[in-house]
């Protein structure tokens, strides 16, 4: 019984991988549907991985800044983009932690 799970999982997760690659280029595909892209939804299952992933994105443009010492609009942009991922991880941590308490 848990390997016919385990199947239907495995051709339902192969499936959105095709029609991922199938459409990761069509710019209104997942627009307004509620489809979420496949690496996208992946990413917060792993909320450590996303603070990381983040972490990274908010390094760029704080080196830019200090390097150059100039700020400009992409910089703060990656600056907030970041912050609220980082956000958004922790949130996921701690929800984690609560549901697994409870």
């Amino acid at each position: 019984m848990a390997s016919h799970k385990n199947k239907n999982k495995l051709k339902n997760e192969l499936k959105e991988l095709k029609e991922w690659q199938d459409n990761q280029f069509n710019p209104g595909h997942y627009i307004g549907t509620g489809r979420v892209p496949n690496p996208i939804k992946k990413l917060s299952k792993f909320p450590i991985f996303l603070i990381v992933l983040c972490i990274f994105i908010l390094i760029t443009p704080l080196l830019y800044i200090l390097k150059l010492k100039k700020f400009s609009a992409s910089s703060l942009i990656l600056l907030i983009f970041g912050a609220i991922l980082v956000y958004g991880g922790i949130k996921r941590i701690i929800n984690k932690k609560s549901n697994k308490s409870a």
